[in-house]
């Protein structure tokens, strides 16, 4: 209260009126993107059973090596990751509970596989299945040119958030001044993110009818600016 009381004495009424507001509006912007996958990627599955947790485990390993080396010739078409073992323990009986010792148990691993070329994905499952892997997990698509899509979507998103900026401002009756900042809400990725599409036909429990495996590219960005009154 004092400060304002000296400014009124110091300064006259009209200047007073005409010293800036520091006044800044936020605008976000989001573009999203579907383009075709030139990708996929699937988890093969390799069970092995014994009496002991440490014969599954030693089973499961036997056939980790005959399913690699079935996937391996296929060539640099076909990608793995070192597989991960992720459970060993009593076998489940056919109402998913443990059964009673004595008995087996069953030991798991998965082996992440990745295509250049989806349309082989019948193909590699078939060999990885044919040389000793139980099953395959749902396919996940992903497209190599994500990154220059997303690219080009991020200027789209800044000029569009620039409109909108202007159109607050002079809905104010001001004018747009100095950009304060430009981030995304990619958790650490600058130009957004990559969500992989999932293509899944199994629909005992739902009716839904399994979409076109298009790759979505959603950018999102957030702009300050000051507005000049």
């Amino acid at each position: 209260m004092r400060l304002r009381l000296l400014l009124l004495a110091v300064l006259p009424m009209p200047l007073l009126a005409q010293m800036p507001r520091d006044t800044v509006v936020s605008v976000t912007a989001t573009r999203t993107s579907r383009i075709p996958p030139d990708r996929a990627s699937f988890y093969v599955i390799v069970e092995g059973t014994a009496e002991t947790p440490a014969d599954a485990n030693a089973r499961v390993d036997g056939k980790l090596k005959t399913v690699v080396e079935a996937l391996k010739g296929f060539g640099s078409r076909v990608r793995l990751d070192q597989p991960i073992a992720y459970g060993v323990g009593p076998s489940p009986s056919p109402n998913g509970f443990p059964v009673a010792a004595p008995g087996t148990n069953l030991a798991r691993s998965v082996i992440r596989v990745q295509l250049d070329r989806p349309e082989q994905t019948a193909q590699v499952i078939a060999a990885a299945i044919g040389a000793g892997a139980a099953s395959s997990s749902s396919l996940a698509f992903e497209s190599s040119s994500a990154d220059s899509v997303r690219r080009v979507r991020i200027s789209e998103a800044l000029a569009a958030a620039r409109l909108d900026a202007e159109a607050v401002a002079a809905a104010l009756g001001a004018r747009l001044g100095a950009l304060v900042s430009v981030s995304t809400n990619s958790g650490g990725n600058t130009f957004g993110f990559q969500t992989s599409s999932t293509l899944t036909f199994d629909t005992r429990f739902s009716s839904q009818q399994a979409q076109t495996p298009d790759v979505v590219v959603t950018t999102t960005v957030t702009v300050q600016y000051r507005i000049i009154r």
